[in-house]
């Protein structure tokens, strides 16, 4: 009772091509999902990088805005007020360089500069309720840039507009 367990002469190795195709399949499958992966990966830290850099240079315009010395309300049209570092590392000119941060605010990679947009002799707003007789109003502009990408951080640039509402000083009585 001996059985023969001989292959067919056409038989030989089929098994073996069959189960290779399979694998290198396989493999083709998965490197792909690895590689999509990596790349999802390396998206998110982008993203992640740019949210940073955005709110970093947001709290460079709310840090200047604390401090009123930094609104050069007497000065002309195009005036610029900026931090120390902002126009060598930006290139600009800036015609004073005494805007401060908080110290409690970390002003790592975070330039700012304020820009006289109006002089002080404007009427407020209406939606400001007050009064032309006795207020007026300076438009500013604040530029705020984060740039971190030396580090592999994000970079951003923010620029918001900023009023500042001064009385009106009586003469007389």
């Amino acid at each position: 009772m001996m059985r023969d367990y001989r292959l067919a002469a056409g038989q030989r190795g089929v098994t073996m091509a069959v189960a290779l195709v399979i694998l290198i399949g396989v493999s083709v499958v998965s490197l792909s999902a690895l590689t999509t992966t990596m790349w999802e990966l390396v998206m998110a830290g982008s993203e992640e990088a740019r949210m940073s850099a955005f709110h970093r240079a947001q709290n460079g315009i709310d840090a200047a805005i604390v401090n009123s010395g930094n609104f050069p309300v007497g000065e002309s049209v195009g005036y610029r007020n900026c931090t120390s570092g902002f126009a060598s590392k930006y290139d600009e000119t800036c015609d004073d360089s005494s805007v401060t941060l908080p110290s409690t605010y970390d002003a790592t990679d975070t330039e700012v500069a304020v820009v006289v947009v109006a002089p002080a002799d404007n009427c407020p707003p209406r939606v400001m309720s007050t009064s032309c007789e006795n207020f007026t109003v300076a438009s500013f502009s604040i530029d705020s840039r984060h740039d971190a990408t030396a580090a592999r951080g994000g970079r951003a640039d923010l620029m918001q507009g900023y009023l500042v509402l001064l009385p009106k000083f009586q003469q007389g009585g």
